[in-house]
């Protein structure tokens, strides 16, 4: 069933990546596909309101926090938006959206200080946050250098596929950081 699962997730991905004129969201198991998907959140970042058009040309808009459902990921206009944590080291605490940097078996979130228009009318803000979302759900903040050194680059180098190609330097710089990850990823399961 958990096979199943993430079969059905890879493909959703894919779907959003390669067809991006169709947008979906998604709650637990549950999978709406819409077009013209926004959203927009609270100051501790909980949803307070989704509006879409159905299938069918329908609109639909749900408003309030408590009606609102715990959406996990977005897709609008090919980005991927997960739930994340609004603090790596306080995964209860506060939430964010952010736009998914890397995805695969090690995700890369990417969060910025400036408003960033996702397209759709949909806008995305906060503090710098660059974290690693490991396949067991912890989150860590990647320009640290202590996560780096006791977490991020142990679990990369039990990968010998990663370890025999990979000659970088580990950096915790952005774009550097995206690439070393991406290699895991095509190479190791």
């Amino acid at each position: 069933m958990k096979m199943k699962k993430t079969t059905i997730g890879l493909l959703l991905i894919i779907t959003c990546i390669n067809v991006y004129a169709q947008d979906f969201f998604i709650v637990r198991e549950d999978t709406t596909f819409c077009n013209n998907l926004k959203f927009s959140t609270t100051s501790q970042g909980y949803l307070k309101s989704i509006s879409y058009d159905d299938l069918n040309g329908k609109s639909v808009s749900i408003e309030g926090r408590k009606k609102v459902p715990d959406v996990l990921t977005f897709c609008i206009n090919g980005s991927l938006i997960d739930k994340t944590p609004l603090k790596a080291h306080k995964p209860d605490g506060y939430i964010r959206y952010t736009e998914r940097a890397v995805d695969g078996k090690l995700k890369v979130y990417v969060g910025r200080q400036e408003s960033v228009d996702l397209g759709s009318g949909n806008v995305a803000s906060g503090t710098y946050r660059f974290f690693i979302k490991m396949p067991n759900g912890t989150y860590y903040k990647i320009n640290k250098k202590s996560n780096m050194e006791k977490y991020i680059k142990p679990y990369l180098l039990k990968c010998v596929e990663f370890k025999n190609q990979y000659k970088g330097d580990f950096s915790r710089r952005e774009p550097q950081f995206i690439e070393m990850i991406k290699l895991y990823n095509s190479l190791c399961n």
